[in-house]
């Protein structure tokens, strides 16, 4: 089976300083945009917004998941940021979810369904992984991060 390689050094966002989830989630996006992988922000913020208006994307273990799925998504693509400071990202029932580690996942309209989940599955597994997220916590640059979340 071919490894999925989730991201680059170009979309990995260390120890940003964001205070709130709109903030995060445009700094992210944009960060995506200047890879060439959108034909239009705005839209692609849109749905990310649209995604989120639907239910928090928070997934526990101080993880945020955004994700848009557009026909203005060139090709599938993950960013990831390490926040200095956890931030809200979910209020249910009067109890609040953080995060300080956020993937996004922009993925074309044509692959919205198995290169979704595939990458969904692929992340999520890492997220469940205790040494998976203990060696997130320390990494020291792009380079180390891309190596851990290609892994």
């Amino acid at each position: 089976m071919e490894k999925i390689q989730l991201t680059n050094e170009s979309m990995i966002l260390l120890d940003i300083d964001e205070t709130s989830k709109e903030k995060v989630i445009k700094k992210i996006a944009e960060t995506i945009n200047k890879q060439g992988i959108l034909e239009n922000y705005t839209e692609f913020e849109k749905a990310l917004f649209a995604r989120e208006d639907i239910g928090a994307t928070a997934v526990g273990y101080n993880f945020g998941l955004p994700h848009g799925k557009s026909k203005t998504v060139k090709k599938p693509a993950v960013a990831f940021a390490r926040l200095k400071n956890p931030i809200i990202w979910a209020t249910e029932d009067d109890e609040e979810e953080e995060a300080k580690y956020v993937f996004m996942i922009a993925i074309p309209d044509s692959q919205a369904g198995n290169e979704h989940i595939n990458i969904l599955v692929n992340l999520s597994k890492k997220i469940l992984d205790d040494e998976f997220r203990e060696k997130l916590v320390s990494v020291k640059n792009e380079v180390e991060a891309v190596n851990l979340i290609n892994s």
